[in-house]
């Protein structure tokens, strides 16, 4: 981690053929599963969360709206909140701004709080860490002109050198480059009080997984909405 990136990269590129074709035997050999939580709105109270991102806040792997991360967090939140979810499998920073001007509700709501999933895909597609920051520090500024949230909850970047389904030389190059995008979170998180942003620290049983062994199972999309919720209430912006 302590290389620069161009350093990175140079090092990586003889093995590039190799992760290409173990990327696409991938895709054709594992089920393709639906998400559950694209567009939706879990109505309840006055206040309101958005949850945001990928494959993570589209319930990929999950096997119903309820145990969607958006399902998790309306029944953990209770009856005071309204949840909105916007997610779409595959999403990188990059697309983040256009997809959400294409799908959000009109007149927008103002948000409570932002939880935001990005980045597993700026990992899979090798987004340089320059632009990553860019994009992010981007997509942040809409939100906050868009929505007004009182904060913004900046996931981590799930632990994609941890997954099943990729070989150990794919879990090696994915752990340097979520290292790499990883510290621009954290320094955008650093000057702004109204992001959190905290490492993600879970037991990825293998019960974790979905079956195609990359999005998490219900049960992990349970953890996940645990691990978030009680980062936001040591942080002060959920009550106890």
């Amino acid at each position: 981690m302590n290389l620069p990136y161009w350093l990175f990269q140079a090092k990586l590129f003889p093995s590039l053929p190799f992760l290409i074709a173990e990327a696409k035997q991938i895709r054709e050999s594992k089920p393709k599963l639906p998400p559950h939580s694209e567009k939706l709105i879990l109505n309840g109270g006055e206040k309101r969360l958005m949850v945001f991102g990928e494959s993570t806040a589209a319930g990929v792997g999950a096997s119903q709206v309820e145990t969607t991360l958006a399902g998790h967090f309306k029944k953990k939140l209770g009856d005071e909140y309204s949840v909105y979810c916007l997610g779409k499998n595959g999403l990188r920073v990059q697309e983040a701004n256009d997809f959400f001007h294409q799908n959000f509700w009109n007149p927008s709501p103002t948000q409570n709080g932002i939880t935001l999933f990005l980045g597993a895909n700026d990992c899979f597609k090798l987004t340089s860490p320059k632009d990553y920051h860019r994009q992010l520090s981007e997509l942040i500024h809409l939100f906050k002109k868009k929505l007004s949230p009182a904060w913004i909850y900046l996931a981590d970047i799930p632990p994609v050198h941890l997954f099943p389904a990729f070989s150990s030389r794919m879990q090696r190059q994915l752990e340097i480059q979520r290292a790499y995008l990883q510290k621009e979170m954290k320094s955008i998180a650093q000057r702004d009080k109204e992001i959190y942003f905290e490492p993600i620290s879970l037991d990825l049983s293998p019960d974790f997984f979905s079956q195609d062994q990359i999005h998490p199972s219900d049960l992990g999309y349970q953890k996940i909405a645990e691990f978030t919720i009680k980062g936001l209430k040591k942080s002060g912006w959920l009550e106890n």
